[in-house]
């Protein structure tokens, strides 16, 4: 696979994996505040859940603040 420059990638994918940050920091804190004696299960359930409300509320923020066109 070709890699592609930051600059080339479509607005609403480089808002996706700025947004997957924070959403994965929230996340960390919400596993060590109450999955901490909880099962891996749990745990990974929750990370992947910052993962894609992170992503998905990057992706949104860089949709609704793209210019129009």
């Amino acid at each position: 696979m070709a890699r592609v420059k930051w600059s080339e990638r479509p607005r609403t994918h480089r808002g996706a994996i700025i947004g997957a940050f924070p959403g994965m920091a929230v996340a960390a804190v919400v596993v060590f505040q109450y999955a901490f004696y909880g099962s891996t299960l749990d745990r990974y359930l929750i990370m992947m859940a910052g993962l894609l409300i992170g992503g998905a509320a990057g992706a949104l923020i860089a949709k609704m603040t793209a210019p129009r066109t």
